[in-house]
């Protein structure tokens, strides 16, 4: 069976009004048929705790792992520093192999509703990611800037500026299909070669 696999915290979970919500993996499923989806993410997860499940991750054979944490790395809660947040998903990436992930940035958090997420380290741990992308050869969406530049931003977020609304998702989808469609394309032309 051929896979995709969303590896993060409660952003890629789909966690809505207090909730799990399979909402985007369902999303993904519409657009690729023919494919399992399997969402192996969980809520409140950093990427110390993911370390733990990266072999489980590893024996689903997936196609395609959309790797999105960060969300709760950059609280300043039980505060991760950005090196060892690079130093977590290099092990993750170089685990799972570079060419099935697409990485995702942390996505914006609207720190005036939560003060423990400041905006100094929402960028901090983009630029971790985008430049571990670049490092390591791997697709890359920049979430945070993605959500930033927008002129909706505030229907985003849900009411504790930190999950997605619906709006938030379509965002994300829409972002994430193209990247899919080609990380599979990629995979095609690498195993015809």
């Amino acid at each position: 069976m051929k896979r995709i696999v969303l590896f993060g915290d409660s952003t890629l979970m789909g966690f809505r009004n207090g909730k799990p919500s399979d909402t985007l993996a369902k999303r993904i499923r519409k657009d690729f048929q023919g494919y399992e989806v399997i969402n192996m993410s969980i809520a409140d997860y950093k990427t110390n705790n993911a370390m733990t499940r990266v072999d489980r991750i590893k024996r689903l054979d997936p196609k395609v792992i959309i790797l999105g944490f960060g969300v709760n790395d950059i609280s300043i809660d039980d505060e991760i520093k950005p090196g060892k947040f690079a130093a977590n998903l290099t092990n993750i990436i170089e685990t799972l192999g570079s060419q099935k992930i697409i990485l995702l940035s942390p996505p914006f958090t609207d720190w005036r509703k939560d003060s423990s997420r400041p905006w100094t380290r929402q960028l901090q741990f983009e630029l971790v990611t985008e430049h571990l992308s670049k490092q390591l050869d791997v697709s890359y969406i920049d979430l945070l800037h993605k959500m930033a530049n927008t002129n909706n931003l505030n229907e985003l977020l849900q009411a504790d500026g930190l999950h997605f609304t619906k709006q938030g998702y379509n965002l994300l989808e829409d972002e994430l299909i193209p990247e899919i469609k080609a990380t599979l394309a990629n995979q095609n032309e690498l195993v015809s070669n």
